[in-house]
């Protein structure tokens, strides 16, 4: 997928550097006063030092934390997302960044911003900074011979874990569901200069199959578009042939393509509750998606989560 280079950096980009990096300066504070910071024992060559943590009164809800994290040569982290937003900047070693779906943006060591979109694999070296919101799936490893030191700063929901992982790292029982998702109602507003902001809501529904019986689908998704792209968010319901019923939230971004009428989506996916047989359901996922015209018409999407309960 092509990468975006921007001169100069991204004004929302720079808003959540400057908000999320300056919080480092505060929380590093906190910890100067002999408080020892709180190491965890690591796993798979993953080693992480609580630096700092607070509950912020202008973001309720939420939680940020200063961490640091170690790779060992020859290890990596497992396929995971963030309840949030995460800012991570390499200190020393090379990484190996994988995005699976979704778009990071990258700040090279000179300034530069670039906007990467999966599935690619983007390095890093020392200095340089990668920003990671909601919906992008990814995961960062250490091919060289040297350990990779990051610093990052995470504003997540609370109680939310620091990754959530997916794929084949993730717990639970497996519900992989594909549908092409027709709009069946829509409020949408256009503004700016030649209308190039589109926001509102689309109700999008299909009736597709699990093990041979029939699933509804009712997508209720919140955009806000700048020129066919921007966040994406809402809700998703399944409905089950034995009267079971799945809610999930849904958070991420379309990505439309550069001259044309394409647009991808990604999106993170969060059990809200549910009905029957998933009446106590917990689990986590991702949405994928992709649109071959304008905005109202079909959505070809792919849901995959893994739930307990």
């Amino acid at each position: 997928m092509a990468v975006r280079t921007k001169r100069p950096a991204a004004i929302a980009t720079g808003l959540v550097l400057t908000l999320l990096l300056s919080a480092i300066v505060v929380l590093a504070a906190r910890n100067s006063g002999g408080e020892a910071p709180e190491a965890e024992a690591p796993m798979g060559g993953v080693a992480r030092v609580r630096l700092g943590q607070a509950s912020p009164a202008s973001a309720p809800g939420q939680m940020l934390y200063l961490e640091q994290v170690t790779i060992a040569p020859g290890s990596k982290l497992a396929e995971h997302f963030h309840q949030g937003t995460q800012v991570a900047r390499v200190v020393s070693g090379v990484l190996t960044y994988n995005i699976v779906s979704g778009t990071a943006t990258i700040t090279r060591g000179d300034g530069r911003t670039e906007e990467a979109s999966g599935p690619r694999e983007v390095r890093l070296v020392a200095g340089e900074t990668v920003t990671e919101t909601r919906g992008l799936v990814h995961f960062g490893a250490n091919d060289a011979s040297e350990p990779v030191v990051i610093e990052l700063a995470a504003l997540l929901d609370q109680a939310a874990p620091l990754a959530t992982t997916v794929g084949s790292g993730a717990i639970g029982s497996a519900l992989h569901l594909t549908a092409d998702l027709e709009s069946q109602a829509r409020t949408l507003y256009t503004s700016g200069t030649n209308n190039s902001v589109v926001y509102g809501w689309n109700r999008l529904g299909d009736t597709t199959a699990l093990d041979g019986q029939p699933v509804g689908v009712d997508m209720l998704g919140q955009v806000n578009y700048m020129n066919g792209s921007g966040p994406i968010s809402g809700f998703i319901t399944f409905s089950f042939a034995d009267g079971s019923t799945l809610g999930v939230t849904m958070a991420g971004a379309a990505q439309a393509s550069a001259g044309g009428t394409d647009t991808a989506f990604t999106a993170t996916l969060g059990v809200v509750g549910g009905t029957g047989r998933y009446v106590s359901a917990k689990g986590t996922g991702t949405f994928v998606g992709s649109r071959k015209a304008a905005l109202g018409t079909a959505v070809s999407a792919t849901f995959d989560l893994k739930m307990a309960g």
